[in-house]
């Protein structure tokens, strides 16, 4: 960008980090390599040991710092620590590419009534970046009714967007554009939910605003290397606190999210007994299939549940477990 001078836009960054000093460097730098400028950067270190503000603040940026209190508190202290009309969500391990903010801004500027503007992305590890943007392999996404106002920047139907997002969560964190205002009138993020937390909030955001999305890779979402069984129960959890929130107070989510997350929660507890019996916790995977149970699960949870109290019949018991899910997952298949 030597000569030249970027333009800036009315958005605050708002970067949440933990633990975060080896990555927290790299993600303000493509911050700084943005070729539309936003007009200020807030790093909240939610009680991190190591430097990570120490980093933040070497590179400019407003750092606040508070008591670890998860992810969701440390998002809303940034966003209400901003000044701009909108806010632009970085996690502190990931990458944007240089176009991001400006062909956001683009969308706005054709379509001023919209309230939160998302775009795909691509994920790396430690090895490369994996072949597929994570947008192109999601049938639900492109199942959304859309309308192009220019070229690869699509208006979402309202309706169509929250039927089809019942089905699947296709938007982190990272490649999210959002007005303030609309955030604080839903009430930000859920400090309660550890996992999920995005998806319900932006469940809460669809009820009162209207959507568009770059269909190009314009963030890089890092992969880590971690337990695969034990994070995927706890997303499964994660989803079934969300499902909780919706059945309660239906209001605050758009029309039809109640019914579609109510017919889903009994499978969250039953896949997450499976988890947990594999991962070699009976009295878990119990407590789970007894909760899918009751939700309506059927029989399976009741048999799963028998089983699982088996322990000298391991093998017959994983295997009997095998028929079963497998009879399921035809089932599931048949039904679409």
């Amino acid at each position: 960008m030597s000569g030249t001078v970027s333009p800036v836009l009315p958005i605050s960054v708002v970067i949440p980090v933990f633990r975060g000093e080896r990555f927290i460097g790299e993600a303000l730098d493509s911050v700084a390599e943005q070729t539309a400028q936003p007009s200020e950067v807030i790093v909240v270190d939610d009680g991190s040991p190591d430097r990570s503000a120490a980093v933040a603040r070497d590179r400019g940026a407003k750092v606040i710092t508070r008591n670890r209190e998860g992810v969701s508190a440390a998002r809303n202290a940034g966003i209400l620590a901003s000044q701009q009309p909108w806010i632009a969500l970085l996690d502190a391990d990931d990458l944007w590419e240089p176009r991001k903010l400006e062909l956001q801004w683009q969308a706005v500027d054709r379509c001023p009534d919209l309230g939160a503007v998302f775009c795909d992305y691509t994920e790396f590890d430690a090895t490369g970046m994996r072949d597929r943007t994570f947008l192109s392999k999601r049938d639900n996404f492109h199942a959304i009714e859309r309308r192009e106002i220019t070229p690869g920047v699509m208006v979402c139907d309202e309706r169509s967007f929250a039927e089809h997002f019942y089905k699947g969560n296709f938007i982190v964190p990272s490649t999210m554009m959002i007005r303030r205002d609309l955030l604080v009138q839903i009430g930000l993020f859920d400090p309660e939910l550890t996992h999920c937390e995005d998806r319900e909030c932006w469940l809460r955001l669809l009820a009162v605003a209207r959507v568009a999305v770059v269909e190009r890779s314009l963030m890089r979402s890092r992969v880590h290397d971690s337990n695969a069984s034990s994070q995927h129960l706890k997303m499964l959890l994660g989803a079934a606190k969300v499902t909780d929130r919706i059945l309660a107070n239906p209001g605050r989510y758009p029309s039809g999210a109640a019914a579609a997350y109510a017919d889903r929660q009994a499978d969250n507890y039953l896949n997450a007994g499976r988890i947990a019996d594999n991962l070699g916790d009976r009295h878990l995977a119990r407590q789970y299939y007894r909760q899918a149970w009751r939700l309506g699960g059927g029989l399976r949870p009741l048999v799963l549940t028998a089983l699982s109290s088996l322990p000298a019949m391991a093998r017959i018991a994983r295997a009997a477990k095998e028929v079963i899910i497998s009879e399921k997952s035809a089932a599931d298949r048949s039904r679409r």
